[in-house]
């Protein structure tokens, strides 16, 4: 009886342990697919309307092109960061915006995994941001390490980017395309960015990392 009981109590506590591992590395969809919530919206042109250049349709996150960017309300690190995005219209520029810092600007500190056309992948040092790859005095980009593999406009684009603390490193459409280490940033906001012409995002699902 003693050893059934023993024996149950350890298999308990196991059991306890890997729910708690569990929650741990549970999922998070940043985007809920009907509207805005847990995002924040920057526009440069202080003078334009964030509500009509940021809308969501058809569970779809459009940004229409002005210089700004929406970000999450929570700051976030080590985790992977899976989402999709497509050009509307003709392929042009934007980003997705890794350890944003809150200075609001067209271009704040952060790595951007650049998804301008015919780059995606290349990860940009902005406004201070520098890794073991890049001085950022000289040297702003590090570029992708393969041919381009972005899909034609209209089609949905698949970015998976694993941030491991100083190390960001960049998938495109499954295939590895870049990877930095030694990043002077470790935590911070997440950004969508809007840049020259209409561009759209979904499924945007971060994933905490089993530390």
């Amino acid at each position: 009886m003693k050893k059934t009981t023993i024996l149950g109590s350890i298999v308990l506590s196991l059991f306890i342990m890997m729910s708690s591992c569990s929650s741990n590395t549970e999922s998070i969809n940043l985007f809920n697919g009907q509207d805005l919530e847990g995002w924040v919206g920057y526009l440069d042109d202080s003078t334009a309307n964030t509500d009509a250049e940021f809308i969501v349709k058809d569970g779809v996150i459009h940004l229409g092109g002005k210089l700004g960017y929406l970000h999450t309300e929570d700051v976030y690190s080590n985790y992977k960061l899976t989402a999709e995005w497509r050009w509307v219209d003709s392929a042009t520029n934007s980003g997705i915006f890794l350890y944003l810092q809150p200075e609001y600007q067209g271009l704040p500190e952060n790595f951007e995994f650049q998804l301008k056309a015919g780059h995606a992948g290349d990860i940009y040092n902005s406004s201070g941001a520098y890794c073991a790859e890049s001085d950022n005095e000289t040297n702003f980009v590090v570029e992708k390490q393969k041919p381009s593999n972005e899909k034609p406009v209209g089609e949905w684009n698949y970015a998976e980017i694993i941030c491991d603390g100083n190390t960001i490193t960049a998938y495109v459409n499954g295939e590895l395309q870049n990877k930095v280490t030694g990043t002077s940033l470790d935590e911070g906001y997440i950004g969508l960015q809007s840049e020259g012409g209409p561009v759209e995002f979904r499924n945007i699902v971060l994933t905490p990392l089993d530390k």
